[in-house]
């Protein structure tokens, strides 16, 4: 087998960069790929990280869980590219300050185009040609707190067969919080272009893929990465890629509408009210705002909420998201998986 015009052996683990570019100085920027083959022939499932450079504790699991694996113990391979945008993970930013660019929305990219579109044109070329299924890891941003959660999408114009693979190995992946987000109805949705997501497009080339919200950002987060690790497990053996158990999930959920609610007047956000997990009945006190001396600003749900992300920086502008919660969701039966 080849990745990325590299030949892996059977049986073996590789640790390589792919040149991708270079600087003003003329050092490269490179693309870090581990490849894990095993000894007999199987899937080839993909493992991404860090298209945004805080989103950390996903590629840390990764790279630990490979670490730890055994090439006689796979059927398959698995390939990782656990910092998908190098240039945003040396900003500590989500971006790249070469072009400003979100790098998921911007494959399958351009030969021809920014930086951005560059490094996605050569990690997409190569996923869409290799890979049998694909995992997008991410945090959530750095001032707010998460649970793991993974969101599926159902993608108009893709086949039923893949989105509901997808959705499968989300749920497969084992954790409470599970976002399944029909684009054609979808609302409430961070603002901006979305059809560039790398798992948007990997479902419409054919490819099973589902992102893994892995805590938050710009920290490394010891509990998201053990859930991660195992997560990761739990897809390989459902894939038939390991002899192991999938691990009993917890109670799971499928959120099929979320929202973010935002600040309408800037100030300063009081004691934090809600926490990830949390259930939050219609009429409930879930924010507060205040400015020195003046009047509290309180904010009440308007409908039944599951907290999937609570901020935690209490300086907020009109405008900022202080909570992102599901508004509709359902216990997972075996109907959804």
């Amino acid at each position: 087998m080849r990745v990325f015009d590299r030949e892996i052996p059977e049986e073996s683990k590789s640790y390589f960069s792919v040149e991708a570019g270079s600087y003003a100085n003329t050092a490269a920027i490179c693309l870090p790929v581990i490849v894990l083959r095993g000894a007999q022939e199987g899937p080839v499932f993909w493992i991404n990280g860090e298209v945004h450079g805080e989103e950390l504790n996903g590629s840390i699991a990764t790279w630990e869980f490979l670490r730890e694996l055994s090439p006689s113990q796979v059927r398959g391979t698995v390939i990782a590219t656990p910092i998908a945008n190098p240039l945003a993970l040396s900003d500590r930013n989500k971006i790249s300050v070469i072009d400003y660019l979100d790098m998921d929305t911007a494959f399958p990219g351009s030969e021809s185009g920014t930086w951005t579109q560059r490094i996605a044109k050569i990690l997409f070329d190569e996923i869409r040609q290799k890979a049998n299924a694909v995992l997008s890891f991410h945090t959530l941003a750095p001032r707010h707190l998460a649970k793991p959660y993974t969101v599926s999408k159902i993608v108009p114009g893709v086949g039923e067969e893949i989105w509901r693979a997808s959705r499968t190995l989300a749920l497969t992946f084992g954790v409470e919080a599970n976002c399944s987000v029909d684009l054609s109805t979808a609302s409430g949705e961070l603002p901006g272009v979305t059809s560039g997501a790398l798992d948007i497009m990997c479902m419409k080339e054919g490819i099973p893929c589902f992102m893994a919200e892995m805590g938050c950002g710009s920290s490394i987060e010891r509990p998201s990465i053990e859930t991660a690790k195992q997560g990761i497990q739990n897809v390989m053996a459902k894939l038939g890629m390991l002899e192991k158990e999938i691990a009993p999930p917890p109670p799971q959920i499928l959120i099929t509408k979320r929202k973010f609610l935002r600040a309408d007047k800037g100030g300063f956000l009081r004691e934090r009210i809600l926490s990830p997990g949390d259930y939050v009945k219609k009429g409930d006190v879930i924010a507060q705002t205040h400015f020195f001396g003046g009047e509290l600003e309180t904010y009440r749900a308007a409908e039944d909420l599951y907290v999937i992300a609570a901020r935690k920086h209490p300086v907020i502008h009109t405008g900022e998201r202080f909570v992102f919660v599901g508004t509709q969701w359902t216990p997972v039966g075996p109907e959804d998986r």
